[in-house]
């Protein structure tokens, strides 16, 4: 057994993936093009992880600007000749290359975003044009890569759906796994709460506009690019915490009233972790978002991506009187146990296929 990764330098959820999938099969090494143990869970220094040589350049946050070389650090583990080899992959893993006798699975985020649905990654035309002769030779690879691997996996139904149109493959579905047993049910508190990485396609700004013309107090966790505008935009009742550890994130989301989600995400790990924590969310009615949350029930959902629409959706949400323990059962269905009985469930399926 070998899992491959994109990348291992920032503490995302598909690294959270990662480390849950390494709990499964412990013995099983990660392969990985970069690896930067001080940019991301410290729990990896425990996992076997093994390096392609583009890990000896010395970026780490810059990581994107190594897009073209990306190919090569996968190639560059030669053909991998485990019984199993499950890809975790956003763009770049299901590239590599395995035995002909491996079943290989491709777990995927999305096709890569910024090949596929670039908009909101990279915001300037001049960039994009000056990208578009390096995209078109990766969109090549990225498909070519795409009809090697024995199954694809998606993360939820909506990348199912985008799997299929950008490369044609058909895939289960299977949620990614939520630390769901690391919260209580609790009452609601008096204090908003968004949990994001600020940058400007999550729409963080929606929340602090919408809190500031209200008066409704909030709290902010989370750094990045979009921190100066939020404070610019932000009133009295705003405050911003700046990147805090799992036990600061958990006290809050034990503590506050409900959570805000005003992005679009392909699942969404915050407002799972909101519902186990016996908070309903107040989301943008997209992505993931349709599929963990039910309107009127664990969340309130608006439609539109504007302030205006997220002040009504506040004001909704004061009705919405769903006991904890009814918010909190149905986080339970994304646990990290749910998730191994499923993936393994999708593995055997796709290993009956191929024998």
């Amino acid at each position: 057994m070998a899992i491959v990764h994109d990348y291992l330098n920032q503490p995302g959820g598909a690294e959270r993936c990662v480390l849950e999938m390494a709990r499964i099969w412990p013995e099983a090494p990660v392969y990985t093009s970069l690896y930067r143990p001080d940019s991301t869970f410290p729990e990896f220094k425990q996992v076997d992880v093994r390096t392609s040589p583009l890990n000896r350049l010395p970026v780490d946050k810059r990581f994107r600007v190594l897009l073209p070389l990306y190919p090569a650090a996968f190639r560059a583990f030669g053909r991998l000749d485990q019984a199993l080899v499950v890809s975790s992959s956003s763009g770049w893993a299901h590239g590599v290359r395995t035995h002909p006798e491996t079943l290989h699975v491709v777990y995927c985020y999305a096709p890569a975003r910024w090949l596929w649905s670039s908009s909101p990654y990279v915001a300037r035309d001049a960039t994009r044009r000056a990208l578009a002769p390096m995209t078109r030779s990766l969109r090549a690879w990225d498909q070519a890569a795409a009809r090697r691997p024995d199954a694809y996996i998606a993360i939820a139904e909506n990348v199912r759906k985008r799997i299929r149109a950008v490369y044609g493959r058909d895939a289960d579905v299977v949620y990614p796994p939520v630390d769901t047993a690391r919260f209580q049910p609790r009452p609601r508190g008096d204090r908003l709460l968004v949990v994001s990485r600020l940058l400007s396609y999550k729409r963080v700004d929606l929340a602090v506009e919408a809190a500031t013309r209200r008066g409704l107090p909030l709290d902010v966790v989370g750094t990045g690019p979009a921190l100066n505008k939020l404070q610019a935009l932000a009133g009295p009742t705003v405050t911003f915490h700046g990147r805090l550890d799992d036990a600061s994130i958990t006290e809050l989301l034990h503590t506050c009233s409900a959570v805000i989600f005003p992005g679009t995400e392909d699942f969404g790990i915050v407002p799972v972790e909101a519902n186990a924590a016996g908070k309903p969310v107040v989301a943008f009615a997209a992505g993931g978002a349709l599929e963990t949350l039910e309107d009127g029930v664990t969340a309130v959902l608006f439609r539109e991506p504007t302030a205006d629409a997220l002040v009504e959706a506040l004001d909704r949400l004061q009705a919405l009187e769903t006991p904890p323990e009814v918010l909190a059962r149905s986080a339970a269905r994304f646990s990290a146990e749910a998730f191994e009985t499923n993936l393994r469930a999708a593995i055997e399926r796709a290993r009956d296929r191929f024998e």
